[in-house]
């Protein structure tokens, strides 16, 4: 083979080796991953208003037999507690008024986005005839468990409540623990349970808004002191928030809602020979079984909403927004040595 030809081999070699190479595929380049995005929201408007007719059908049907015979398939939590005690009062005095007003027609309504369970949704109701509105909790425990009522709240008059995302977007829950905020949700409900407690001597005193029913506890307490006084006895009432008992909702201000439940037992204690009373029919209803003479204890279940703003904003008080509070129990309280 001469020179010239294997020049002439090369050449074209190199030709075909550059012909392939631009006619080569280009290499793949990586796809950016999807930016991810909100889940929907697990209820549709037309799912929430079939929920709320249920819970409405349920609680008709429970008042007018005056019996909580399948309440329970409907509520659960405190408002299960509150609502059969107010269904046994209404029964022993044959009347409506112990019965809690709560309309089961929404003006707005919170959808949860979660996929996971327990979770909850937030309603506030209709207006009641000269009462304020009622902020509904729903619940759903599980997968295949209803949707129940959890708690209801009676909203202070005059209140304005946070902004929450429309339910057709849907709203993100808050855990009892998480950061961000001026405080956790936990600790409102502890801190608020605090100062209910030492209405005058809690550290936290500063960290909440004035609201009417602090002063209304406080009021109580100076009514029944000066009763009890000329037989020497004293009243005295201690809350606690229920561990866990809370649910928390993102608000679109940065904030939360916090509706979480408190236990608070009141003591009243007087001197040996005296007689202690029940105040009204549901105390009566309550101490029926029981031998009352000078000391007495009920048991309340209270429900609380709570604004708690974003850590770094301007805001620096916590807002108290509603409150339920109910006697459910009685007892003697145990006599000290």
């Amino acid at each position: 083979m001469t020179r010239t030809h294997r020049t002439a081999l090369a050449a074209s070699a190199l030709a075909l080796a550059l012909g392939l190479a631009a006619c080569a595929e280009p290499l793949p380049t990586p796809t950016p991953a999807a930016t991810p995005v909100q889940a929907p929201p697990v209820l549709t408007p037309e799912q929430s208003a079939a929920i709320l007719a249920s819970i409405g059908e349920t609680l008709a049907t429970t008042d007018e037999a005056r019996s909580d015979k399948g309440l329970k398939d409907r509520l659960s939590g405190p408002a299960l507690a509150i609502r059969k005690v107010e269904l046994a009062v209404a029964k022993a005095t044959k009347k409506d008024d112990p019965l809690t007003k709560l309309p089961t027609t929404a003006l707005s309504m919170t959808s949860p986005v979660e996929q996971a369970w327990p979770r909850a949704a937030l309603v506030v109701s209709e207006q009641p005839e000269l009462e304020t509105e009622r902020l509904l909790v729903l619940e759903q425990d599980e997968a295949r468990d209803p949707w129940r009522l959890w708690s209801w709240v009676r909203l202070f008059p005059g209140v304005t409540l946070p902004r929450f995302a429309a339910a057709t977007v849907g709203s993100g829950t808050v855990g009892a623990d998480d950061d961000g905020y001026l405080v956790t949700a936990s600790e409102a409900l502890e801190r608020y349970a605090d100062v209910l407690s030492k209405p005058k001597k809690s550290k936290h005193l500063d960290l909440f808004a004035d609201d009417p029913f602090r002063e209304r506890v406080a009021q109580l307490s100076k009514l029944q002191n000066a009763a009890l006084k000329p037989a020497e006895g004293k009243q005295t009432m201690t809350f606690t928030a229920v561990p866990g008992a809370l649910h928390a909702f993102a608000t679109v201000d940065g904030g939360m809602l916090v509706v979480g439940e408190l236990t608070a037992l009141e003591d009243r204690v007087a001197e040996k020979g005296a007689k202690i009373s029940p105040v009204d029919d549901v105390e009566k209803h309550l101490t029926k079984k029981l031998k009352v003479e000078n000391s007495m204890a009920l048991t309340y279940t209270t429900v609380v909403a709570i604004h708690v703003p974003a850590d770094g904003s301007d805001a620096t008080k916590v807002d108290v927004l509603g409150v339920e509070h109910a006697a459910t129990k009685a007892s003697i309280p145990e006599k000290k040595d």
